[in-house]
């Protein structure tokens, strides 16, 4: 009885210690032309600014998922070819930048499970535990690639193409590490320029300055206004578009860069950067809107300039909103960005 019970014990020990991720669909693969993209090369730029964004569905929502996975399985995300960090270099939600190959030009990508299409999730090379992330589907429909700046002085002798691909993988560290075809759920290929450089461009700023303040709006108001409409406290403020003769005519896209965390549901909303040990209001944050609808934060298609003008301007309004099943009173405080992007 002893042997019997010691015998168990040892095919249960196996059992957990050999358990790996089990598998649903076949490995994916998605490319990134980022060749003719046009660039502001402007020493004055900080680093850190996004250059560029592109956005590619297709076989993202179609890619191979994993489930059931073990203690000791990992999920990895990794460059194919050895690419350096941007040291020092934050870009979106202030992760990790690293290198294309073109000085002064990083790369962000985001991840293919983690965040949502409100709130996609930027890549930070290597692996994590993929236990608590099992997933039977692809939380995440399309996949994003921003260009970051990354030296004050950006190399425009640059003529040739780089390339870099980017793999998603989870189960086994054995079988991750081998790039086994077991693990590969989804491959990246990323082609960086040649790109069209640009001195100088289309500029775009707020009107009467970049701090919006909003009229104090008591608790109970908030709390009686139905999520997403009007609390009558909103604010109109006006963004200036102004462009050299060089860009008149010329088709631009411009999108919106939450610099303070937005919501991971709705879209255009801002949640609270203070929190309430400091001062910062519970349950409230902001709803920024253009043309009576809430703006889509990392949307890289839906709002565009077919011909720029000398001088245009664009309207938006801001306006309270209630986040949280507690309202409490403080300061409510977030920050975004407008970026212009030349087509």
């Amino acid at each position: 009885m002893r042997k019997i019970i010691t015998l168990i014990g040892l095919m249960c020990f196996y059992h957990q210690a050999s358990a790996t991720c089990e598998y649903k669909g076949s490995e994916q693969s998605v490319g990134f032309n980022l060749s003719g993209m046009k660039i502001l090369s402007d020493a004055t730029i900080p680093t850190g600014t996004v250059l560029a964004a592109k956005k590619i569905g297709g076989n993202v929502a179609n890619m191979k998922t994993f489930y059931n996975c073990g203690p000791s399985d990992v999920y990895a995300v990794l460059p194919m070819t050895p690419t350096a960090e941007a040291v020092g270099v934050k870009g979106i939600q202030g992760g990790k930048v690293y290198e294309t190959g073109i000085p002064g030009i990083g790369f962000q990508i985001s991840d293919a499970i983690k965040g949502t299409n409100f709130r996609p999730s930027p890549v930070e090379f290597g692996t994590v535990n993929a236990w608590k992330l099992n997933s039977t589907s692809s939380a995440v429909q399309q996949l994003i690639v921003w260009l970051i700046k990354t030296n004050e002085d950006i190399d425009t002798s640059v003529t040739t193409a780089k390339t870099l691909a980017v793999s998603y993988r989870a189960g086994s560290v054995s079988q991750v590490e081998s790039n086994s075809t077991t693990a590969r759920l989804l491959r990246a290929n990323l082609t960086f320029g040649p790109f069209t450089f640009r001195q100088t461009s289309c500029d775009i700023k707020a009107v009467g300055g970049s701090t919006i303040t909003l009229d104090k709006i008591k608790v109970s108001k908030l709390v009686a206004t139905l999520s997403g409409t009007a609390t009558g406290n909103q604010k109109s403020f006006t963004m200036q578009v102004d462009c050299p003769k060089t860009s008149v005519g010329n088709s631009f896209i411009y999108w919106f860069n939450p610099l303070t965390e937005n919501s991971s549901s709705k879209n255009g909303v801002l949640l609270n950067s203070i929190p309430t040990t400091a001062g910062g209001a519970g349950g409230t944050g902001f709803i920024l809107k253009q043309d009576m609808s809430p703006i889509k934060f990392y949307d890289y298609t839906s709002y565009s300039i077919l011909s720029a003008k000398a001088t245009q301007q664009l309207t938006f309004n801001a306006d309270y909103i209630r986040t949280g099943e507690t309202v409490t009173v403080g300061q409510v405080r977030a920050m975004f960005e407008i970026v212009l992007q030349e087509r």
